[in-house]
């Protein structure tokens, strides 16, 4: 049951709206107290936007979720007040813009460990940007400057003392994907706001760990506080996954700059875990667990492999949270203030010389500081650093990181079939305290050719040369070749093959890597289509190598428009240790109203030392629009040493009132 009262007045300039719901569950067919839950939602929003003048927008939000037990088991109320301010100004080829907001924000949760929080949030940004077209066209130059000031302080009251578990505020998520010869992404991850936004119900489409490797996953967090995991939410049920839950399937890295040759060696995992955050919603989390605390302001994790359970595909990453170990006083109260200070200018030139030939500059500098001293000082000290670095003298409480790159770039067309991409970029990243200083030059080429209409090449090679305070580290080249082609119709194939071959000049030592990917999709027939995927890789150091090789096969058959069966067979071997799996997979809808679902995977490791199997299911019955009943069974059985077996069964009802 749940009532529902919303008020709403609203013109073009002001809004005015205020509502009231409630929500009353019971667990159980008795409707008693015992199984009873009741949620309680205010509201009050008040926003005015004058026109060609700024905007301001004010909110409270109360929400209350407790049982009629005694004595209680459930008891959270969530308090917040928040404002908002944003105005763009705009003229000519200027663009000049500014947002601010604040919100005061506490959580009373008597029953848990941490029974009260009072978090105070003050965020700040502000945007210069200049665009110039020239000479019809042919020459475009962009400047511009941005800046975000956040302060935020946060008091807790835990109920115990010693060691406690504490999420890490997060500023910003970050991501980008990695490639198989580079799975580590060595550069600045863009920002990905979806990855921290408190929405675990939404999937973002361009992270799949269910059909794509090398999604660089991140989060920023203070580097004064230390982690020792990550949460990784994902909108399936991941349960039965037998390859992510493995810790060498995992890579985790840290970075204090988020820019390139700053992201260190890869961080030991001691333990990779799945459980349930939210059944009802079907939103599960990867606990990765790092063998020792560490500090960074950046933080990622890149999945080497993909999902392994029948039936599930799709699997989407819905965010990413930090967590750490820190020491509750006696007095149970803990207290934490932090600010951040970040400022970028980047400037950028184009020119079209011919119809073939182009040309491309462009500067990037960005300093963030950590607890500045003065807004002053740091947004002097951005325009300082252009031209020298950070003085190592300066107040001992501040850490100013800066990272800044140059770039130049040519494209030249000389053939319809050809074209060719020239470019030279060296990037840099330093602080004030002198732990930090390294560089790297990047040199690359790339030739792309179309020759006929059904085929596309591409060949990339790089030379990265990187440096620690001056003193040559590494050098790596890589080589790159991806064919896509079309070779019958409803067939196509994706080919990369790729080299690589690095020198250490600290540890006195070679690399060298070479892997080999590729994808076949065909349509066989109008019912029956098939996917074949293979690998092989070989990586050599110092004497030593390694090699692995992987395949999966998949076949789905649609003999109508309400049925499919699908079977898949994957298989791999990493250095002589070898496993398998098989599965089969049957969706069928007999009725409008009926949907059944019921697959089947066995898998074996090591020929046949460890065995799995697991068998799952589930039916829905869509009553009316409003109104559906699911039920779900799992069955899981291992073999290894000792034999464990799993069942799981669930039923939901769901209802929707208007």
């Amino acid at each position: 049951m749940e009532p529902a009262l919303d008020i709403s007045l609203r013109n073009p300039m002001y809004g005015l709206s205020a509502g009231y719901r409630r929500q009353e569950q019971w667990s159980t067919a008795h409707l008693n107290d015992d199984s009873r839950t009741t949620n309680e939602y205010y509201y009050l929003r008040f926003d005015v936007s004058p026109y060609e003048l700024p905007s301001l927008s004010l909110e409270f939000d109360r929400q209350r979720n407790y049982d009629h037990l005694s004595p209680g088991q459930i008891d959270t109320t969530n308090t917040t007040y928040s404002g908002s301010s944003a105005y763009t100004y705009l003229y000519k080829d200027l663009n000049l813009s500014y947002t601010l907001s604040y919100s005061h924000d506490i959580n009373e949760t008597p029953l848990d460990t941490i029974s009260k929080s009072i978090t105070d949030n003050f965020n700040g940004s502000y945007k210069m940007d200049y665009n110039k077209s020239l000479w019809s066209g042919r020459v475009n130059v962009s400047a511009g400057y941005q800046g975000n000031y956040n302060w935020n302080k946060s008091e807790q009251f835990v109920a115990e003392t010693g060691d406690v578990l504490f999420e890490r505020a997060p500023f910003g998520g970050v991501y980008a994907r990695g490639t198989t010869l580079q799975p580590n992404v060595d550069g600045m991850l863009p920002s990905l706001g979806s990855l921290i936004d408190n929405n675990y119900n939404t999937g973002i489409t361009e992270i799949n760990i269910g059909t794509q490797e090398f999604h660089n996953i991140g989060i920023w967090v203070s580097s004064e506080k230390s982690v020792d995991r990550l949460y990784i939410y994902v909108n399936k049920n991941v349960t039965p996954d037998t390859s992510l839950t493995s810790t060498s399937n995992w890579k985790v890295y840290k970075s204090n700059f988020n820019q390139i040759g700053t992201w260190t060696q890869e961080i030991f995992i001691q333990s990779v875990t799945v459980s349930a955050h939210d059944t009802l919603n079907n939103i599960y989390l990867y606990e990765i667990r790092f063998s020792t605390p560490q500090n960074a302001s950046y933080f990622k994790v890149v999945n080497m492999k993909t999902v392994n359970a029948i039936g599930i595909t799709d699997v989407l990453v819905t965010e990413i949270e930090a967590y750490g170990i820190d020491v509750v006083p006696q007095t149970g109260k803990v207290t934490d203030t932090s600010t951040f200070f970040t400022q970028g200018v980047n400037l950028n030139a184009n020119v079209r010389a011919t119809s073939n030939l182009s040309f491309s500059v462009g500067y990037f500098i960005n300093r963030a500081d950590t607890n500045p001293e003065s807004v002053i000082d740091s947004v002097g000290g951005i325009f300082t650093n252009i031209f020298s670095k950070t003085k190592s003298d300066q107040d001992e409480d501040m850490t100013s990181n800066v990272s800044k790159s140059y770039s130049v770039s040519s494209t030249w067309v000389p053939h319809k079939l050809l074209t060719t991409t020239l470019r030279f970029s060296r990037s840099k990243a330093f602080d004030n305290k002198g732990e930090t200083d390294v560089s790297s030059n990047t040199y690359s080429i790339s030739l792309s050719s179309s020759p006929l209409p059904t085929l596309d090449t591409t060949l990339s090679l790089n030379r990265s040369d990187n440096y620690s305070f001056e003193e040559k580290q590494t050098t790596s080249d890589s080589y790159l070749l991806s064919i896509g082609s079309k070779l019958y119709s409803d067939l196509n194939m994706i080919t990369d093959i790729g080299y690589t071959q690095s020198k250490s000049f600290t540890e006195d030592n070679q690399s060298s890597a070479f892997s080999v990917r590729g994808t076949l999709d065909a349509r066989l027939t109008k019912k029956l289509y098939g996917n074949l995927t293979y690998g092989f890789s070989w990586a050599s150091s110092d004497g030593s190598s390694f090699s692995s090789k992987d395949g999966s096969m998949t076949v789905t058959y649609r003999p109508g428009q309400f049925i499919n069966f699908s079977g898949s067979f994957n298989v791999s071997d990493s250095d002589g240790d070898t496993s398998a799996s098989e599965g089969l997979s049957v969706d069928w809808l007999p009725l409008p109203a009926i949907r059944l679902n019921l697959s089947y995977q066995h898998g074996s490791a090591d020929s046949g030392a460890s065995i799995s199997d697991s068998l799952s299911g589930y039916g829905i019955w869509y009553i009316t629009k409003f109104m559906e009943v699911q039920l779900t069974y799992n069955y899981k059985c291992e073999a290894n040493e000792e034999k464990a077996e799993s069942h799981n069964f669930a039923g939901n009802l769901t209802c929707r009132f208007w």
